[in-house]
């Protein structure tokens, strides 16, 4: 692993993956052409990986096949710093454990937001972190 992945732990920012602020995800076609979305869900799967849920991921889809890494952007709720991590797209799960998990939490966004039916978990999507690093948002950078 890499030095910024030593330096900030997925545990150290376990805020992050509260759900509170929806994180973005980027990738890029084979070309290089880029997509950027929000996600409803990251979790945190273990100190390695995290899944992210997939709704409405056609085009993340299809870059992912083609280029299989990915960038997400995360906020901690409380004190809004930010983290870039560096993925690696490994699998996707329909069942089990953490998409059962995972869709008990889309469908509670959902019925908060007036999107039942709409808003639907079609699969928990599983990556590898290559890396993650603290991010100086604009917001945070100094004036003087």
């Amino acid at each position: 692993m890499d030095a910024a992945r030593d330096e900030v732990a997925l545990t150290d920012i376990a805020a992050c993956f509260e759900g509170i602020i929806p994180a973005e995800i980027a990738t890029a076609s084979a070309d290089g052409v880029p997509n950027v979305t929000h996600l409803s869900r990251v979790h945190m799967v273990d100190d390695d990986h995290v899944a992210l849920s997939n709704q409405f991921f056609s085009k993340t889809t299809q870059n992912l096949a083609e280029n299989p890494r990915a960038c997400v952007c995360l906020i901690d709720p409380l004190t809004y710093e930010s983290y870039k991590l560096v993925l690696q797209y490994e699998r996707t799960e329909r069942r089990g454990v953490l998409f059962d998990r995972m869709r008990r939490d889309i469908d509670a966004i959902a019925a908060l937001t007036g999107m039942s039916g709409v808003f639907k978990l079609r699969s928990a999507d599983i990556y590898r972190v290559i890396s993650i690093e603290s991010v100086v948002a604009a917001v945070h950078e100094s004036t003087s």
